[in-house]
């Protein structure tokens, strides 16, 4: 009869729990670009989520400490940054040392690039839209929607509130499992798309930088698969994707000198690791 009481006990507080989580992780929080879409994690739980991850990442990855490389990408994304939708967060930026083609964005604007992604971008405007793209999540909080839907509010909550010390590392494990952060819904993959050509052509840089390095991509999964392992897991077709970027971009104002910066790009790739 005691344990009985005790399920019974521990049931109602977690359903008082779950009832009250939209209130403790600050209500239907939105970015302007998102509004009307429910997300029971607030702003600065957000940062405060990002943060505790960005420091998991730096554990589980091995992150290309190289002053160079990392100041050229965090100045990359800054430009980008600017013409976002979302201005309430501060945005990091840092490169990963590995062989495979992948980026990926974590909650609170953290932002990560492979260093085999950018060996094979031509140019910066064909990482500024690799980047754009990831801003492009952050600014429609997708990952924190995602983890919503995917773990449940109880595991977002015992993460906000410090309940369970092991919930970053898990979550870590499982990004490094994937690739990514979280498999993003195909819907969220385009809309990433669609506002990282707005946020690049915004930039100055060539719109075009996107539909070229989406192409090197679609050739590259055939002559060297290994490289895809994971981005096959977390992202729709490369073809699907073209034509939707052609599309996004046909509507575009012609730039008078949209960047490339092809020059400058080739001595950061010379710094990259081999």
């Amino acid at each position: 009869m005691k344990r009985f009481v005790q399920a019974r006990a521990a049931a109602f507080r977690g359903a008082i729990g779950a009832a009250l989580l939209p209130l403790v992780l600050g209500g239907c929080a939105t970015t302007g670009i998102n509004k009307g879409q429910i997300n029971v994690i607030s702003t600065a739980d957000e940062v405060k989520m990002g943060q505790e991850m960005s420091a998991e990442v730096a554990k589980q990855y091995t992150i290309y400490n190289n002053a160079a490389v990392t100041a050229y990408v965090q100045g990359v994304g800054n430009k980008i940054v600017q013409h976002c939708d979302r201005q309430d967060i501060e945005y990091h930026f840092a490169v990963i040392n590995k062989n495979e083609v992948n980026a990926f964005a974590i909650p609170g604007g953290y932002i990560y690039v492979y260093t085999e992604l950018m060996r094979d971008a031509d140019d910066e405007a064909e990482l500024a839209a690799v980047i754009a793209h990831e801003v492009g999540h952050v600014a429609a909080r997708h990952s924190t929607e995602r983890m919503t839907a995917m773990y449940g509010y109880q595991f977002v909550a015992s993460l906000v509130l410090g309940q369970n010390p092991n919930a970053c590392a898990k979550l870590v494990t499982d990004m490094a499992a994937t690739g990514g952060f979280l498999k993003y819904s195909r819907k969220d993959e385009h809309e990433a798309d669609e506002l990282g050509a707005k946020y690049l052509y915004a930039a100055g840089y060539d719109p075009r930088g996107m539909v070229d390095l989406l192409n090197k991509l679609k050739g590259l999964e055939t002559t060297e698969p290994t490289k895809f392992d994971t981005w096959f897991m977390t992202h729709p077709a490369t073809s699907e994707r073209l034509a939707r970027v052609e599309t996004e971009i046909a509507g575009f104002a012609k730039l008078t000198s949209p960047v490339r910066n092809a020059a400058a790009y080739a001595k950061i790739k010379a710094q990259l690791p081999k």
